[in-house]
């Protein structure tokens, strides 16, 4: 889950709402839909990214959701901060945030790639 919220630059409620419909594994897309403003888009998957999430699939056979629940419904918000907040302390990060900025790191990671600085950015 975090993997996909920093590979692609999602939303906690993007991550949340993955189908595994979602996934172009031709194409190496992500199909978000309903994103900020109720607007879909296509995000690129990287061939890495695609390798683990076929690797997740093959694991857990998710029938829709990609990050189902229990009971076969979306996790909750809850499930994914606390899964951030475990894997910060694991690897003794202390710096205070929470799991959206993973999307403001995945968006600097990019950037170079688009020609555009972060500090750059940073001045918008």
């Amino acid at each position: 889950m975090l993997t996909l919220c920093y590979g692609c630059g999602l939303r906690l409620s993007e991550v949340l709402a993955v189908r595994v419909a979602d996934i172009d594994g031709e194409r190496r897309l992500l199909r978000v839909e309903q994103g900020k403003g109720a607007k879909d888009r296509l995000v690129p998957l990287s061939p890495t990214l695609l390798e683990q999430l076929r690797a997740y699939w093959r694991l857990y056979r998710p029938a829709d959701w990609l990050f189902a629940g229990r009971t076969g419904a979306p996790l909750s918000p809850t499930s994914l901060q606390k899964a951030f907040t475990q894997a910060k302390r694991q690897a003794g990060v202390t710096q205070v945030g929470g799991i959206h900025v993973l999307r403001h790191y995945s968006a600097c990671r990019i950037m170079p790639n688009l020609g555009v600085q972060a500090d750059d950015a940073l001045a918008w």
